[in-house]
């Protein structure tokens, strides 16, 4: 019997410990959507005529974008748009492009010139959320 309550213990233990470790949920600082990916975060902020991507490290701080580029893919219900990113100060890369209604569907979101290649999706944000 005290073999199996030392195993409970050890395996209730285990399981709460594991929890702690867990990031929970992923807080956009700038309104944007978040995403995780090859050890970075990134936030897409999409306007009407402009693309914002945010880059922070797995810890929330700023990563520079000074060296970096990327592309975003809008995955529009009447075809796809792609816009080239380019930095713009500090953890920022921004693009230009006509991105209506592109502020809630899925986007492909490519960034180069960190450690190595970043590559993340973001799925579409359901109509009324």
């Amino acid at each position: 019997m005290k073999t199996v309550s030392k195993f409970s213990l050890f395996f209730v233990g285990s399981v709460l410990s594991c929890a702690a470790w867990a990031d929970g949920t992923l807080t956009a600082a700038h309104g944007g959507r978040m995403v995780e990916a090859a050890g970075h975060r990134l936030e897409l902020v999409t306007m009407e005529d402009r693309v914002d991507l945010y880059l922070t490290d797995h810890g929330d701080q700023p990563v520079a974008a000074e060296k970096t580029k990327g592309k975003v893919t809008l995955l529009l219900t009447t075809g796809k748009v792609e816009i080239p990113l380019t930095p713009s100060g500090g953890n920022l890369l921004s693009g230009a492009g006509k991105a209506a209604g592109g502020k809630d569907v899925a986007a492909v979101v490519v960034v180069e010139g960190l450690n190595k290649p970043v590559i993340a999706r973001l799925p579409a944000v359901p109509q009324g959320k």
